[in-house]
């Protein structure tokens, strides 16, 4: 096997592993998993980013305005969760002052309407996810101690909510997160989802809520829809933005705080699917070589040589302690053909 292993490793080739041979190679106690893990599902979840598809009108039917458009321009940010809890924190203050919020609330409601189109363009639907591919995951991911995921959407959720989500702790043990009260008993994967996604939700308190289905109708059928008790909740997760700008969303919210701190402590090898490491996750990049992770298995989809080559010496130099391997993506569960949804 091919093993990359810092400063001493020589150029890097084209081969790329199968799964099969590198599984054995250690003990994988976690899995990060990224965009690619999705688009191995649904292609769609590869297209344009959010935001730019809530800007398009021939993918939303109310599209932003050229008004909320100004407003991300003003924020500095293309992440709808800052957007949205600006406007929620003024119209809070603005009642408080006994001022005509009016003007806020119609903002609030149209970039709202265009984020909840925006989701459900790009959105595989849950009808079309057999129980079969959602049992593939979830076999998957109970191989592992940790699951990391910076994915907002709902697959992963669905795939360990099959079987009641048997086997799986996702630290919600309430409809709340209680970061006074994260202590696992007994054996369990431990699912994180480091940027947030459609089923969390900040209230106005600020603590964190996770939406459950309800008889008849799924979470990607309720996102969008009031949640009871919740007037001012605000749906949470970072689809886009720099890295410095997700890790401050991070910070501000006690359940991805929490996410983010288990990432800092993992210990043991550690599997990489369909994640780039790009810039704008450098935080996550950041947060493994504090944990002192030194043993990395990366994805790949094949292609030609040269991309191959580049794109694990550009892995290789952002973990130059570590030893490095690399497979081809489609060998491994999460990347099988079979899990693939056809898109008309």
């Amino acid at each position: 096997m091919e093993i990359a292993m810092g400063e001493f490793d020589e150029k890097p080739t084209a081969c790329l592993q199968s799964w099969d041979d590198v599984r054995g190679s250690a003990t994988w106690s976690g899995i990060l998993i990224g965009n690619g893990s999705s688009q191995a599902v649904w292609e769609p979840f590869g297209y344009t980013s959010l935001f730019e598809t809530a800007k398009s009108k021939e993918e939303v039917q109310n599209p932003l305005t050229a008004d909320d458009i100004v407003l991300f321009e003003d924020l500095d940010t293309t992440n709808f969760e800052r957007v949205l809890e600006s406007l929620a924190t003024a119209k809070l203050v603005g009642k408080a002052l006994k001022h005509d919020t009016s003007d806020i609330e119609a903002r609030y409601q149209s970039i709202q309407q265009a984020l909840v189109q925006a989701v459900h363009s790009k959105h595989v639907p849950y009808a079309k996810v057999t129980q079969e591919r959602l049992k593939a995951i979830r076999s998957d991911m109970l191989s592992y101690d940790f699951v990391y995921s910076t994915n907002y959407d709902l697959l992963l959720y669905w795939a360990l909510m099959h079987e009641e989500g048997k086997g799986f702790k996702d630290f919600f043990w309430t409809e709340s997160f209680d970061l006074a009260n994260t202590e696992l008993w007994g054996k369990a994967t431990k699912i994180l989802f480091l940027h947030g996604g459609l089923h969390l939700y900040r209230i106005s308190s600020g603590s964190t809520i996770k939406r459950r289905a309800t008889f008849g109708r799924n979470l990607l059928e309720l996102f969008g829809q009031p949640i009871d008790g919740e007037s001012g909740a605000v749906p949470l997760f970072i689809a886009e933005g720099s890295s410095k700008d997700k890790l401050t969303a991070i910070y501000r919210s006690d359940y991805l705080s929490f996410a983010y701190a288990q990432l800092l402590d993992h210990d043991g090898p550690l599997v990489v699917f369909g994640h780039a490491l790009g810039d704008s996750d450098q935080h996550i990049i950041d947060a493994l070589k504090k944990a002192g992770v030194t043993e990395i298995a990366v994805s790949m989809l094949p292609g030609d040589d040269d991309t191959i080559v580049s794109q694990k010496a550009g892995i290789i130099s952002k973990f130059p302690k570590a030893d490095i391997c690399f497979f081809n993506a489609v060998t491994h569960p999460l990347g099988t053909a079979t899990l693939k949804v056809k898109h008309e």
